[in-house]
């Protein structure tokens, strides 16, 4: 669980750092203790040989009211190393004699607990002696361990009081993100159009819910692509599939005639025909099979392929090229995807033309014009955008013919080349421009 690894990880350093510090202060804490046990042997050295005096040559002590006091723990020898005076017990009487006769003051240790400054007399005007005094150092190390025992006890309601701060301040930072985390994921499954909008990231809090809403954006557009494909695809279809059905149930109700079998058989043909190139189109876009920009094609040789693929639709209307400018123009599109393009262009304008169309192809700065005019009933002015979109049909359009799918897809292949197509409006009948990127300019004739 994130929360209890971001704990581990707050309080870790925090007891590493605790238990540096008590290490530190426990070194210097022995240190100071072993001072001030040297500084209270000098002080009792000090006292001892306030009362040693030398009569005959001879060392001698001065009786004192705290003599019982001050014998204890003083041994006193003189120069040849002989007891002048020692303790009433002598256990520790050979540690001390080890160390008469030393030249400078001298401290040793013995058995841990117990600590000797031997102190050479001549300082004292006592030449040749030599005076030791034993302290017990049992007060300071019992000092030393309650101070070491209060620190591991101070460390450890330290190491406790932060770890619940931090666990706390986690609780607190992390409570923002998992109720974003919930919202997040039940406008994933509700509603896709939920955002938390909390502005430009300035901090990892405000970060994060740009990250969810880009995240959720892109869901929401995801979603709205795969329902658009499903309902374009559902609308494409149809028509084709009830010109399919009609000309099944018309062809097979009598006995017909060898010729209208086969016109009959040639409308079902032509209708699978696009009902295959819409799906192909529909999926390839969907899965990023067509990529539009992927090639490139003379703009002469495509258009003449438009309009030959239309000849067995043309129905008495005249269909003619036309080219502006010299030389060839290069389209920077693959020849399949700009027929597609066209292919819808040039149906629209055979169904509503009266007498003739036309298809004027050439070079406007950096794009290739494919112009597609017939001298139908046009588009009404305030039907522009409508009839761009899914489904929508002009206002000249008949119920039941067509899908209104046909700009539509146009439409998304010329934009996703890099290009656009617009209808416009005027009173000698349809026009729809179709505009795409040049790739290169040859010197060749269309």
């Amino acid at each position: 669980m994130i929360r209890r690894r971001l704990v581990f990880s707050a309080a870790a350093p925090l007891a590493v750092a605790l238990v540096a510090l008590t290490a530190g202060f426990y070194v210097v804490l022995s240190w100071r203790l072993e001072r001030d046990a040297d500084h209270a042997l000098r002080a009792r050295a000090d006292a001892a040989a306030g009362v040693i005096t030398v009569s005959s040559g001879r060392l001698h002590m001065i009786e004192t009211p705290f003599d019982e006091a001050l014998d204890n723990g003083v041994w006193v020898f003189d120069a040849r190393g002989t007891v002048v005076s020692s303790p009433a017990a002598g256990a520790l009487d050979r540690e001390a004699h080890a160390l008469a006769g030393v030249t400078r003051p001298t401290f040793r240790g013995h058995g841990g607990d117990l600590r000797f400054l031997a102190v050479p007399l001549r300082e004292y005007a006592a030449p040749g002696g030599t005076l030791v005094v034993a302290l017990s150092l049992a007060p300071f190390l019992e000092a030393e361990h309650t101070t070491l025992v209060a620190a591991i006890v101070f460390d450890v309601l330290i190491l406790g009081l932060g770890a619940v701060f931090v666990r706390r301040a986690v609780t607190q930072a992390l409570r923002p993100v998992a109720r974003m985390t919930d919202q997040a994921a039940r406008w994933s499954e509700h509603d896709l159009d939920k955002r938390f909008s909390l502005g430009p990231p300035r901090d990892e809090l405000s970060g994060l819910a740009a990250t969810l809403d880009n995240l959720l954006g892109r869901l929401s557009a995801a979603l709205r692509h795969e329902q658009r494909v499903t309902a374009e695809i559902a609308h494409e279809l149809r028509t084709p599939l009830s010109q399919v059905r009609l000309e099944t149930e018309v062809a097979l109700r009598r006995d017909r005639p060898a010729s209208e079998l086969r016109a009959a058989l040639t409308e079902v043909s032509n209708a699978t025909d696009r009902m295959t190139n819409a799906l192909d189109t529909l999926i390839g876009l969907a899965q990023r099979d067509i990529r539009p920009a992927g090639g490139t094609t003379p703009a002469g040789k495509v258009a003449r392929d438009a309009l030959r693929a239309c000849r067995d639709r043309v129905g008495g209307i005249r269909l003619d090229l036309e080219r502006a400018g010299e030389g060839e123009v290069l389209v920077g599109c693959d020849h399949d995807v700009v027929l597609r393009m066209l292919q819808p262009l040039l149906d629209n304008a055979l169904r509503f033309g009266r007498s003739a169309v036309t298809l004027r192809v050439g070079r406007e700065g950096g794009e290739v014009l494919f112009r597609v005019r017939d001298d139908g009933p046009g588009f009404a002015e305030d039907e522009l955008e409508a009839v761009l979109r899914p489904g929508v049909q002009g206002h000249a359009s008949t119920p039941g013919e067509g899908s209104g799918l046909g700009l539509a897809l146009a439409r998304r292949l010329a934009e996703a080349a890099g290009g656009s197509l617009t209808p416009r409006a005027g009173g000698s009948g349809g026009i729809v421009d179709l505009r795409l990127p040049v790739a290169a300019a040859v010197n060749q004739r269309v």
